[in-house]
C-alpha cells in the first residue's frame, strides 16, 4: 500500500482556491450545523492509499464540480455528472444540473467544462446515448435531446415515464443507470419509495408498482419493465465478461447477483413478493465490518478496518478495463460510505451462480469526508470515483456542505491517453472493437451500432462480420459480445438462437434461451427443446436461465419445463435455483389447483414441494380442494419423510395464524398413517419423528380432540425437552385452547416454559394473571421480565394494576422500558397516560428539547469518559434495551438493521438515532396500534398481512391475528424504535452503554 502522489498543475491549484474561498461563503441551512472541512481536493487525492503501482489524480474539485450524485462516460471519453443541488430538498426551484467534464490533453485532469442543463429537481442518475441524455429525476424519468452533438438540448426534457416515487424519503429512490449487454437501460431502485411509472397520462389503475430492485427501459420500443425485486437501496449495476448483472447494496448485505425475475431480501410487506416466500440471498461470502461471521474476539481496529469499512454500499463497477493488473478482471469495485474507501470482491463461479470473496480494498481514502457515489472505467482503462464529500450518515439527510465534490481517477502504472470518439468510426472498426481488451470500448461500439441500426443504416456487411466472429472465435467472452451486438442490431433469427441451444458453451446457452424469450414466447418446437434441457442439461447455469424464462413463458405452456427443472433432486442445494423455479411456478396456483398440487408430489427439490404446498393451503376461494388434493400428495410420499415433511411444513405454513380449519374427510387416515413414525428416543427414526411432530400440528388446526389432548400432556411433563414443550404451548396459544390459560398461570412457574407461559397469557383474559405475574416477579431474569411486562401493558386493567406495582416497589421502575412505555400509551386510557408521565415522565418531548438533549448527551459523553465504560455492563445494558431488535457483533434480533457496520463511533450519528428515532422513519418502519376481539391491545410493526391474517412484529415476539380479530387499527407515524430509550438510565449507565456501542470488538457477557 502507498500514498498516491501526483503533481498538480496551476488550473488545479486555482481550483483548489476557488473552492477554498466557496466553503468559506457557504452558509448553512436553517437547523443545519457547520462541520469541520474536508482536505482541500488535490490534498485528498495526494494522501489516498492505492496499492502498489496505482496512482489517483484530482480530474475535477469544487467548485467545478458540486454534489455529484452521478455520472457517466460519453463516446469521446468526457464525463456527463449529475450535480444535485438541491438534495435532500424537494420542495426548491430547479437547480440541479448536468456538467460535461472533459480532459482534452489526456493528462488525466479536466480543463474543459460545459453547463448541459440547469433546470432539473432532485436528479438521480444520468447516460448518455441515441443523441441526448438519460435522466432520472423522481418522478420523472426524462429524454434530453442533443441530436446535433453540440452539448446543448435540442429542445425541453421529454418526459419518458413519471410516477417514479419521491414521497418517503431522501434517498431511497430510483437512480444510476448503465448499458445492458442487450441494448436495455438498466437502473437500481431503492425499496423506500416504491413507484408506479408510466407513459405520462397513464391512468392510476393501470399502473403497475414497483417495489424497488432493478429495471429496464428498451430505447427503440420505449417499453419499460421491471427485472429483478428487492434489496434495500441498490445503487448502480453493472455487468461482468459473461453478461451477468451486479448490484451492491446501501445497507448490508452488500452483493446480489441479478437474476431476470428474482426476488431478493428486504420484503417489507410488499404484494410484488407476496407469494415468493424466501428471498435470494447475497452472494457474498463475508461482511465488511466486524459481524456475524466476521466476529472474533480480540480483533483490534486496524484488522476490523481490514474487513472493509462498513455496511453501506454505493456505485458498483465491475472492472473489464486493460489498465489494472489482471487479477482485478471480473471483480467487483464498490464504494464502502462510512469506510472513506473503494472495496474490491473476487468473484467465483459456484453451482447456478456466484460467490464473493472479499479482497484487499482498492483504496482507502484520508479524507474524513470522503463518501463515494459512482465508480465508472475510462477509455485508458483507469476508474474514475466520484465523492459526495461530506459527513454522515449514508444518505446525507443533513448535507452539511453543498459546495462540495470531487472526482478522481486511479490508474496503475502509466496508461497511455486514450484520445477518442468512438461515435466517429465506421461500422467494421465498431464491430473490430468487440475484440478489445477494455471493455469500455465494447460497450460504446455496440451501442453505436444498435443506434445505426435503429436510424435505418443498412446492417448486411456488420451482420457477416460478426457471424464470422460468434462463429471463429474461441473466447466465450468474445463470442457473447458477437451474439449481443448481433442481437442489438437485428441481426440474430430464431433459428440462430436454437442453434446456439446446442453449444458447448454454458454461457451460450443460456443466452440463447434469454433471447429466445425477449420478445414474447417462443414457438413450440424451442419450448419442447427447452423442457429436453430442463431434463438433461449438465449444466445448473443453464437450468437457472430456464427457470428465470419461466416468467415470460404462458402459464400454459409452462408444465412441462417446469416440472423437469424441479425433478432434478442435484438442485435442492443450490443458492438460487430452488427458489427461481418456484417463482416461475407459482402463478400456476390458478392455472390448474389440481395439477398445481400434483407438483408437490413430483417435485425432487423439497422447498419446492413445500411452496407449492404452502401456496395451495393459503388459496382461500379453494381452500378445500386444495387441502383434499395435498392429503392425497402425503399419502402417496408416505414413505419419502424428507419430502413428506416438506409437504407438511408447507400446509402448516398456509394456514399459519387460522384458529380452524374444517377437517377434510381423508384426514383421520392420513393422519393415523403419518403420526406411526412417531418412536420416541430412536434417533434412526428422527425423520419420522419430525413428521410425526408436523402432522401433529395440522391436527390441532383441523380441531382434532387427540392433538390437543396430546399437546397438552406435552407442555407439562417435565420430562420432554424444553423446546418441544415451547412449541406444544406455542400451537395451544395459536388455536386458543380454551383450556389452556389455566395452565399456562400454572407454567410462569416452571422455568424452562416461563416465557412461553407469559408471552402467552396475554391472549386470555385469566383473573388471576396479574397476581400470577406479580407474585412470580422478583424470580423472573431479566428477559422474562420484559415479557411479563409486555404482557401486562396489553390490557389496561393490567396497566393500571403494573403502575401500582411500580409505585409500590414491588416492580422496580428501572425495569420499565420505552417499549413498555409506548405500549401502556397505546391502549388509549387518558388516566393511564397521566399515571405514566408521572413515573417515566414525558415520552415524545419537542424538536427544541431533543436537539437540546442530544447536546447534553453528547457533553456528558466526552471521549475521555467513554474511555472509562464498563464494557460488560454496557453489553448487559444493551441487551436490556436494544438486542430485542438490532444485532451488534452478530448477536440480537433481527426487527431493525444490524448496526454492527453503521456509523457506531460517529457519537453524534448514534445520539440523533436514538433521542429521535422517527425524525426520517420509512412508512415501512412504522408502527401499528391493533385492538383484537380478545381485549388485547397490540403495539408493533406490520410485516405481512393478507386477506386473512395480519402478521406484526412486537418487541418482543412475533404474533398472527386473524382479520376478523381485529376491531380497530390505525398507523402511527412513529418509529418501531420507541422515544425515550435513554430517559431513565444513569449518568453511569448511559457511559457503560455508549461505550459498548462505539467499541471495536464484542466483549464476554457479564
Amino acid at each position: 500500500m502507498r500514498i498516491a502522489v501526483c503533481p498538480l498543475p496551476a488550473a488545479l491549484l486555482l481550483s483548489a482556491l476557488l473552492s477554498a474561498l466557496a466553503s468559506v461563503a457557504w452558509t448553512p441551512l436553517r437547523g443545519e450545523e457547520e462541520t469541520p472541512q474536508p482536505l482541500a481536493p488535490t490534498e485528498a487525492a495526494r494522501t489516498m492509499r492505492v496499492p502498489d503501482g496505482f496512482q489517483v489524480k484530482l480530474f475535477a474539485g469544487e467548485p467545478d464540480v458540486v454534489q455529484p450524485i452521478g455520472f457517466c462516460v460519453d463516446d469521446r471519453g468526457r464525463l456527463w455528472v449529475a450535480e444535485a443541488w438541491n438534495y435532500p430538498h424537494r420542495d426548491r426551484p430547479p437547480r440541479d444540473r448536468i456538467v460535461i467534464l472533459e480532459d482534452a490533453d489526456g493528462d488525466g485532469q479536466f480543463d474543459r467544462r460545459q453547463v448541459f442543463y440547469d433546470q432539473l429537481n432532485y436528479v438521480a442518475g444520468i447516460e448518455v446515448g441515441f443523441g441526448g441524455a438519460w435522466v432520472m429525476s423522481p418522478p420523472y424519468f426524462y429524454f434530453i435531446p442533443d441530436r446535433d452533438g453540440d452539448d446543448r438540448p435540442d429542445a425541453p426534457p421529454q418526459v419518458l415515464l413519471d410516477g417514479f416515487g419521491d414521497h418517503a424519503n431522501a434517498h431511497n429512490m430510483a437512480n444510476g443507470f448503465a448499458w445492458g449487454p442487450d441494448g436495455w437501460l438498466y437502473a437500481t431502485h431503492g425499496r423506500t419509495n416504491w413507484s408506479l411509472p408510466a407513459k405520462p397520462g397513464t391512468p392510476l389503475d393501470q399502473r403497475v408498482q414497483f417495489d424497488g430492485g432493478v429495471w429496464r427501459y428498451h430505447p427503440q420500443r420505449h417499453v419499460w419493465e421491471p427485472f429483478a425485486d428487492g434489496t434495500t437501496n441498490p445503487w448502480g449495476i453493472d455487468f461482468d465478461d459473461y453478461g451477468q448483472g451486479f448490484v451492491c447494496n446501501c445497507v448490508n448485505p452488500h452483493l446480489f447477483h441479478v437474476i431476470q425475475g428474482a426476488h431478493y431480501e428486504p420484503w417489507r410487506n410488499r404484494k410484488s413478493s407476496q407469494y415468493a416466500y424466501q428471498r435470494i440471498d447475497t452472494i457474498a461470502d463475508h461482511l465488511h465490518y466486524l459481524g456475524g461471521s466476521n466476529v472474533r474476539a480480540g480483533l483490534g481496529s486496524d484488522e476490523e478496518s481490514d474487513l472493509g469499512g462498513g455496511h453501506a454500499h454505493c456505485g458498483t463497477l465491475v472492472y473489464l478495463g486493460d489498465n489494472f493488473p489482471a487479477q482485478y478482471r471480473n471483480t467487483v469495485l464498490m464504494n464502502n460510505i462510512h469506510g472513506h474507501r473503494i472495496n474490491n470482491d473476487r468473484l467465483r463461479r459456484h453451482g447456478s451462480g456466484y460467490i464473493a470473496s472479499h479482497a484487499p480494498d482498492l483504496m482507502r481514502a484520508a479524507d474524513p469526508w470522503y463518501m463515494g457515489v459512482t465508480l465508472q472505467t475510462g477509455p485508458d482503462g483507469g476508474v474514475f470515483a466520484s465523492d459526495w464529500s461530506d459527513t454522515g450518515e449514508c444518505h446525507s439527510i443533513k448535507n452539511t456542505q453543498v459546495g462540495t465534490g470531487r472526482i478522481y481517477k486511479i490508474t496503475y502504472g502509466r496508461p497511455a491517453p486514450a484520445m477518442v470518439d468512438v461515435a466517429r468510426l465506421g461500422d467494421l472498426e465498431l464491430v473490430e472493437l468487440q475484440r478489445h481488451a477494455n471493455d469500455w470500448y465494447v460497450r460504446h461500439a455496440r451501442r453505436v451500432l444498435q443506434e445505426r441500426a435503429a436510424a435505418g443504416r443498412p446492417m448486411h456487411d456488420v451482420h457477416l462480420a460478426l457471424h464470422a466472429m460468434l462463429s471463429d472465435e474461441t473466447e466465450v467472452p468474445r463470442q457473447l459480445r458477437a451474439l449481443w451486438a448481433l442481437h442489438v442490431t437485428g441481426g440474430l433469427e430464431p433459428a440462430a438462437l436454437d442453434e446456439l441451444l446446442n453449444h458447448g458453451s454454458e454461457y451460450l446457452r443460456a443466452w440463447a434461451i434469454r433471447l429466445l424469450t425477449e420478445n414474447g414466447p417462443p414457438p413450440a418446437a424451442t419450448l419442447e427443446r427447452f423442457q429436453q434441457l430442463a431434463a438433461n442439461d449438465s449444466s445448473a447455469f443453464v437450468r437457472l436461465h430456464l427457470a428465470s424464462a419461466l416468467q415470460r413463458i404462458p402459464a400454459a405452456d409452462r408444465w412441462p419445463i417446469a416440472a423437469s427443472l424441479a425433478a432434478r433432486s442435484e438442485d435442492q442445494g443450490d443458492m438460487n435455483l430452488p427458489l427461481m423455479i418456484w417463482y416461475g411456478i407459482e402463478p400456476l396456483v390458478d392455472e390448474d389447483l389440481e395439477r398445481f398440487v400434483r407438483l408437490a408430489a413430483t417435485a425432487r427439490i423439497p422447498l419446492v414441494g413445500r411452496h407449492v404446498a404452502r401456496r395451495a393451503a393459503s388459496h382461500t376461494s379453494q381452500r378445500a380442494a386444495a387441502l383434499k388434493a395435498l392429503l392425497g400428495v402425503l399419502r402417496d410420499t408416505a414413505d419419502d419423510p424428507a419430502r413428506t415433511g416438506a409437504v407438511l411444513a408447507g400446509v402448516l405454513e398456509g394456514l399459519e395464524g387460522l384458529r380452524r380449519v374444517e377437517m377434510p374427510e381423508s384426514w383421520p387416515a392420513t393422519y393415523q398413517r403419518l403420526s406411526g413414525g412417531e418412536r420416541p428416543g430412536r434417533e434412526e427414526d428422527q425423520e419420522a419423528a419430525e413428521v410425526a411432530e408436523l402432522a401433529l400440528q395440522l391436527a390441532l388446526v383441523f380441531d382434532d380432540p387427540r392433538a390437543f389432548d396430546l399437546l397438552r400432556q406435552r407442555a407439562t411433563q417435565a420430562d420432554v425437552p424444553p423446546d418441544t414443550r415451547q412449541r406444544a404451548i406455542q400451537a395451544l396459544i395459536t388455536q386458543r385452547d380454551p383450556r389452556l390459560a389455566e395452565l399456562l398461570v400454572q407454567l410462569v412457574g416452571d422455568p424452562p416454559v416461563r416465557q412461553a407461559a407469559l408471552r402467552g397469557l396475554a391472549e386470555f383474559d385469566h383473573p388471576r394473571t396479574v397476581e400470577t405475574i406479580l407474585t412470580a416477579y422478583p424470580q423472573l431474569d431479566a428477559n422474562a421480565r420484559q415479557d411479563a411486562l409486555q404482557t401486562l401493558a396489553a390490557r389496561p386493567a393490567w396497566a393500571h394494576a403494573l403502575l401500582d406495582a411500580i409505585n409500590s416497589g414491588q416492580v422496580p421502575r428501572n425495569d420499565l422500558t420505552a417499549f413498555t412505555v409506548r405500549q401502556l400509551h397505546s391502549l388509549g386510557d387518558a388516566r393511564l397516560s397521566g399515571r405514566i408521565a408521572q413515573v417515566w415522565g414525558d415520552v415524545r418531548a419537542t424538536s427544541q428539547e431533543r436537539a437540546r438533549l442530544i447536546r447534553g448527551y453528547q457533553q456528558q459523553l466526552a471521549p475521555e469518559t467513554l474511555a472509562q465504560a464498563d464494557l460488560q455492563a454496557g453489553r448487559a445494558i444493551y441487551q436490556r434495551t436494544c438486542a430485542n431488535c438490532h444485532k451488534l457483533f452478530g448477536e440480537g434480533g433481527q426487527i431493525g438493521p444490524e448496526i454492527t457496520g453503521s456509523q457506531r463511533t460517529n457519537l453524534q450519528y448514534l445520539l440523533e438515532n436514538i433521542v429521535d428515532p422517527s425524525a426520517a422513519v420509512a412508512k415501512d418502519y412504522q408502527i401499528e396500534i391493533l385492538a383484537t376481539s380478545a381485549g388485547r391491545v397490540i403495539t408493533g410493526l406490520v410485516v405481512s398481512e393478507d386477506d386473512t391474517i395480519v402478521t406484526v412484529q412486537t418487541q418482543n415476539e412475533k404474533l398472527l391475528i386473524p382479520v376478523h380479530e381485529i376491531e380497530a387499527r390505525r398507523q402511527s407515524p412513529l418509529s418501531l424504535m420507541p422515544d425515550g430509550l435513554l430517559q431513565n438510565l444513569s449518568a453511569r449507565e448511559l457511559r457503560d452503554l455508549f461505550g459498548y456501542l462505539v467499541s471495536q470488538r464484542p466483549v464476554a457477557p457479564p
